[in-house]
């Protein structure tokens, strides 16, 4: 495993700008963004009152102290930890490919040597579901049977390098969404067969389902005070 870690931040669209400036005050000059919507229950919502707003997701790469410092500032500088102003996460990369990859992820940061947990010590899963159009409800109904929190959804399309082919019989539909579930790592097993039973290949839901391991967390109480 690489010191290299993939973060993940979800917050209120309005906030780009601020999140933009906090990224360059950091030294983090490469980063992605995806607009996105939250999947949570108004029940949810006013418990911890809070309005359903637009959601923007970016993604950035940085080395372990790094991200040790990026979190401390999310909570001390961005007020993460406020109920409605998003959730941080990290995933450690397994390898990155080559010097000029390094470089071009970490563009402006002195790289550490200093590496993450292991595996096997990580606490949460991030699982990730490709659904047909429309399907998130449904995929997060599943979700929530089997206790999941709320999720990300993000817009997303299919591009098949041979239109003729199909995935196990079943027509794939070009507009896809994929929906973004982190969880406990002892809930997730629980979480991705609900998904795959009432929402999976074959279902109108059309779902497939996968994990990655996730180290850190910001936000969002905590995931409910953990």
């Amino acid at each position: 495993m690489s010191n290299i870690f993939y973060m993940i931040i979800i917050t209120k669209r309005e906030f780009e700008e601020a999140y933009l400036n906090f990224f360059r005050e950091n030294d983090v000059h490469m980063v992605l963004s995806d607009l996105c919507r939250g999947t949570a229950q108004k029940k949810m919502l006013d418990y911890l009152g809070i309005e359903k707003t637009e959601k923007i997701m970016f993604h950035i790469f940085v080395d372990n102290d790094r991200r040790e410092i990026i979190l401390k500032n999310l909570v001390n500088q961005m007020e993460i930890e406020v109920a409605g102003n998003g959730i941080a996460l990290t995933i450690p990369l397994e390898s990155i490919g080559g010097e000029s990859c390094l470089k071009y992820l970490t563009e402006g940061q002195e790289i550490g040597k200093k590496k993450g947990e292991k595996m096997e010590n990580l606490k949460y899963s991030l699982i990730i579901v490709i659904a047909d159009k429309g399907a998130s409800e449904t995929v997060m109904e599943a979700a929530r049977s089997a206790n999941a929190k709320g999720g990300t959804v993000v817009s997303a399309k299919e591009t098949e390098v041979n239109a003729n082919e199909r995935f196990f019989g079943v027509s794939i539909a070009e507009e896809k969404e994929m929906i973004y579930i982190l969880a406990k790592k002892q809930e997730k097993d629980e979480i991705m067969s609900a998904i795959m039973t009432k929402a999976g290949i074959g279902t109108d839901a059309n779902a497939a389902v996968f994990s990655v391991p996730v180290d850190r967390i910001a936000g969002l109480r905590s995931l409910m005070t953990d």
